[in-house]
């Protein structure tokens, strides 16, 4: 094979050409069609998507069949890279990009190129336009926006906790996009908490200290992840502990993010404990089955192309996927991915839908440890009544008040909507379950023996 056929730009071209005749029109032009080739050599092709959703949509659907037919237009294995555009052309320190700016554009995370600054990794996407809000992350919402309203005077430090999945990381990414787009003179640094700690390894090895403290502590707005990574390292605990007092004493903004309360995690210093209470704490619980159909909702309209996922199959991830959004979104795009790949022009059967996320659904299935019939047959058995009674028509004391509990406790530990939860206690609607909730918090404020009753059985259902 001769040198031109050898070309990266030669064999872009061909694996393009293939890739127009394997896969549907909408496809094509939706993924491949503005793919552009910025770099490469014998062994690799740099791919640049138009902006980072794109990139990350690409990198994971269809990076297996890019590959493929590079692999077949050189005749020989190849790998690819995809990435943003925007961040893929090298380009010198003090040359202004041709494009007009916008609050999607991701080179922009990290406002300010120094030393320790982390690439670009803030999601165009995750934005508070595309964050749906729903009653259980409805205060974090609240609180990330005043905090990106009112840097560094509103819940400073501002901690962020909840189980994965849930939009920790979105409302960190929110707060970054609203600062940078209002207030582009603020440095910005959102990073995970293990890159922190790596970062300063390596400042500590390369005897670079300064240089890092000088860097973090010069920043306005300074965003950490998984907080929970700093458990057990006693330096980086240390170094974090002064960074965050000089931030915190000049008047910058803070915001953490963790998988727990900051109480509940082991070997972190008292003293940071203590610093990340000097703001606010709030929490994101999991979405119930109305927030989740709404996210699905708004992923599919953000979507290009002519993919067709009918509501019946978006009403069932809704209600399959309880306890993790990432996850639930990930099977949305296994279905979106499969559907542009087969036929894009017909709606995906929801027994096809079925038959693709089997696996999923069964790891969903086993993360389920309770469910409502399992917390009716638990109170029934506490208050010695018939199980039946706790859904059925009579109204004594005895067995209202563990119908009430029941319910109570469902709302608690299931994610469960108000009108799903009234259906399976005979029907009920929404309003019963809601007063229900009152009647169960006002008796436990009111009767410790009561509330003792209450927190055994749902220690007892939560194990």
């Amino acid at each position: 094979m001769d040198e031109l056929l050898t070309a990266p730009s030669e064999i872009w071209q061909r694996a393009k050409s293939e890739l127009q005749n394997c896969v549907t029109r909408d496809l094509y032009s939706s993924w491949f069609e503005q793919l552009e080739l910025v770099g490469g050599d014998a062994e690799k092709l740099l791919l640049g998507a138009q902006g980072e959703f794109a990139a990350m949509w690409i990198r994971d659907n269809f990076i297996d069949i890019l590959t493929k037919h590079v692999c077949l237009a050189a005749g020989r294995s190849m790998s690819v890279e995809v990435t943003a555009s925007s961040t893929c052309i090298s380009k010198k320190p003090d040359e202004e990009p041709k494009r007009a700016a916008g609050p999607a554009d991701s080179r922009r995370a990290v406002s300010h190129p120094g030393k320790f600054a982390p690439p670009p990794s803030i999601k165009p996407c995750n934005t508070f336009e595309t964050f749906v809000v729903g009653e259980g992350n409805r205060f974090a919402h609240a609180a990330a926006l005043a905090v990106a309203q009112n840097v560094g005077t509103a819940f400073n430090p501002l901690f962020i906790y909840g189980a994965t999945g849930l939009g920790k990381t979105h409302l960190m990414h929110a707060i970054a996009h609203f600062v940078m787009r209002n207030s582009p003179e603020k440095k910005i640094t959102f990073i995970s908490s293990e890159a922190f700690v790596n970062e300063y390894i390596d400042a500590v090895r390369d005897n670079k200290t300064l240089e890092f403290r000088r860097h973090y502590r010069s920043i306005d707005v300074l965003l950490i992840d998984d907080v929970q990574f700093f458990a057990g390292k006693e330096r980086c605990q240390e170094e974090f502990f002064h960074t965050f007092n000089e931030l915190f004493n000049a008047g910058k903004q803070i915001v953490l993010s963790c998988d727990k309360p900051i109480n509940e995690v082991a070997d972190i210093e008292q003293r940071l404990v203590s610093r990340f209470g000097w703001g606010v704490s709030v929490d994101i619980q999991a979405p119930d089955y109305e927030t989740r159909l709404a996210i699905l909702r708004k992923k599919m309209s953000a979507l290009r192309g002519n993919v067709q996922i009918s509501p019946e199959i978006l009403e069932m991830l809704a209600r399959r996927f309880t306890k993790n959004i990432r996850r639930m979104e990930g099977a949305l795009t296994n279905l979106v991915a499969y559907a542009s790949l087969v036929n894009a022009s017909q709606p995906l059967p929801i027994s096809k839908a079925q038959e693709l996320l089997a696996e999923a659904f069964m790891q969903e299935d086993d993360n389920q440890v309770v469910d409502i019939q399992i917390i009716q047959k638990k109170v029934a058995e506490y208050y010695k009544i018939d199980e039946a009674e706790i859904c059925g028509k009579r109204r004594t004391a005895n067995i209202a008040m563990a119908r009430q509990v029941a319910m109570f406790i469902s709302r608690r530990l299931t994610t469960h909507s108000l009108q799903e939860i009234g259906k399976q206690f005979g029907n009920r609607d929404h309003g019963t379950v809601m007063h229900a909730m009152n009647v169960v918090d006002t008796a436990m404020k009111n009767s410790d023996n009561f509330k003792r009753s209450v927190e055994y059985l749902l220690n007892a259902l939560s194990l």
